[in-house]
């Protein structure tokens, strides 16, 4: 068995990064077969529809921890949660269920109440609940309105609702009936009213008589020319600044008139909506895999980047240490005699540069695998936790392709393990059986990791 210095840093980095973010995961990601700083809190609601497990538990908008289960309790749902343990929530504190916009992912809010009370511990009930509501109530509610609505227009079209309708009628007529009396009743105070009138318009011609005679504020502006040279002014300037808009002067002018101004402006939005809605989309993971290579025990580490530019296409780019390393040949003729070397570069790093497409449960793979060109085949199952993998590669060391079948499962989410035959069709006897263990690691992943660390750190 041979070890070189590269191999052994390789399986040395990877193995000290696993521990560090094994470790990392089970103080900060609220594992609860370690120690962690967290403790239970449940909270009973009413109905816990598109809360999931995994999501923030949130104060003031602040994440203190994660939801850990969801089940079934008398007739409701049961949302347990593990809070850091720094932040201590006293006994008459509040939860509520709400939504990140009106069509956003579920997450529970809690309100704290009077910090003068006891602190509640690890296994305490938060029993003052409230689920907001969403889009399916109200849904339910408008088509209660709808339902209400319905039934008042079958009321009035039905026999007892046109009945009902001559009785408004004759109702309206006998109410009209009555004004007219009472308004011959009441002939004098219409008479003062209508005198009231007359006072009110002797007024109005009082203050227009004060308005032509150039008195007040609004009499100056009538009677004094000077405010209407400048009001004559005023409106010249705005009658040139809109005529050289109108003939393409100055940058207003031309964003008026020149329609490639628009179309460069909307181009130029266009490009920024499109960085945007790839922005969203873009996404990075990393995948570290130690392969345990029975028949040689030596240790296989790769460690690949997971470029994901939309669901259904990404990138790889990573690096593997393999025990064999590089090999090479290199021929010689002089005159009639012609004879080969072979190099062999142990410990030499090998390069891994692919591009992924998928169709439904199956992936096709292909560019570089292991420093030669190749093509894998990826089939996924049981939500994407399985994966049945293989890989056909130009092998340096064999006149045979280099083919590889394995198989890994997900039992955890940052950790899955594998196993599977290696380099099974080759002429040079370096077929072997491994297992694998491996970890894997996505852009959300990694930014609740650091904000831990953060938090941790402060």
């Amino acid at each position: 068995m041979y070890k070189t210095a590269t191999e052994v840093k390789v399986g040395l980095f990877v193995i000290i990064a696993l521990g560090v973010l094994v470790w990392m995961t089970f103080q900060l990601g609220g594992f609860h077969g370690y120690q962690s700083k967290t403790y239970n809190l449940d909270a009973v609601f009413d109905q816990a529809s598109g809360l999931k497990v995994g999501v923030a538990v949130q104060v003031a908008g602040i994440n203190v921890g994660r939801v850990e289960d969801i089940e079934l309790y008398n007739d409701q749902a049961r949302v347990i949660m593990s809070i850091r343990d720094d932040v201590r929530l006293p006994h008459d504190s509040r939860a509520f269920i709400k939504a990140q916009g009106v069509l956003g992912d579920k997450y529970v809010e809690l309100a704290p109440g009077e910090q003068s009370g006891a602190a509640l511990h690890s296994g305490d009930t938060i029993t003052q609940t409230q689920v907001y509501g969403d889009m399916s109530e109200l849904l339910s509610k408008l088509s209660s309105v709808a339902d209400n609505l319905k039934s008042l227009t079958d009321s009035i079209t039905s026999n007892e609702g046109g009945q009902d309708l001559r009785d408004i009628v004759s109702n309206v007529k006998e109410l009209s009936g009555n004004l007219n009396e009472l308004v011959k009743s009441n002939g004098p105070g219409l008479t003062t009213t209508m005198s009231s009138l007359q006072t009110t318009a002797a007024n109005l011609e009082r203050i227009t008589n004060q308005l032509s005679s150039g008195k007040g504020t609004l009499g100056q502006l009538i009677s004094d020319d000077s405010v209407v040279v400048e009001l004559r002014a005023t409106l010249a300037g705005i009658r040139e600044i809109s005529q050289k808009i109108a003939s393409g002067q100055g940058t207003i002018g031309r964003l008026v008139n020149d329609d490639s101004t628009i179309d460069r402006i909307d181009e130029v939005l266009d490009q920024v909506n499109d960085y945007l809605e790839k922005d969203e989309t873009f996404k990075v993971s990393l995948d570290f895999r130690a392969d345990f290579m029975t028949r040689y025990s030596y240790l296989k580490s790769t460690a690949n980047i997971k470029l994901q530019t939309s669901p259904d296409r990404w990138y790889l780019l990573g690096v593997t240490g393999d025990y064999f390393g590089r090999h090479s040949r290199t021929d010689y003729i002089m005159g009639d005699v012609s004879w080969g070397r072979e190099n062999f570069e142990r410990g030499k790093l090998k390069f891994n540069a692919q591009i992924a497409q998928r169709y439904y449960d199956f992936v096709i793979r292909g560019g570089v695998i292991e420093s030669g060109a190749g093509l894998g085949l990826d089939y996924y199952a049981l939500n994407d936790d399985l994966k049945v993998t293989f890989e056909a590669f130009s092998g340096d060391f064999d006149h045979n392709p280099h083919l590889r079948a394995m198989a890994t499962y997900r039992f955890w989410k940052f950790l899955y393990l594998g196993g599977g035959y290696d380099d099974f069709i080759s002429d040079s006897g370096r077929a072997s059986p491994f297992v694998s263990l491996g970890l894997f690691v996505t852009d959300d992943d990694l930014k609740y990791l650091l904000s831990g660390a953060a938090e941790a750190i402060k």
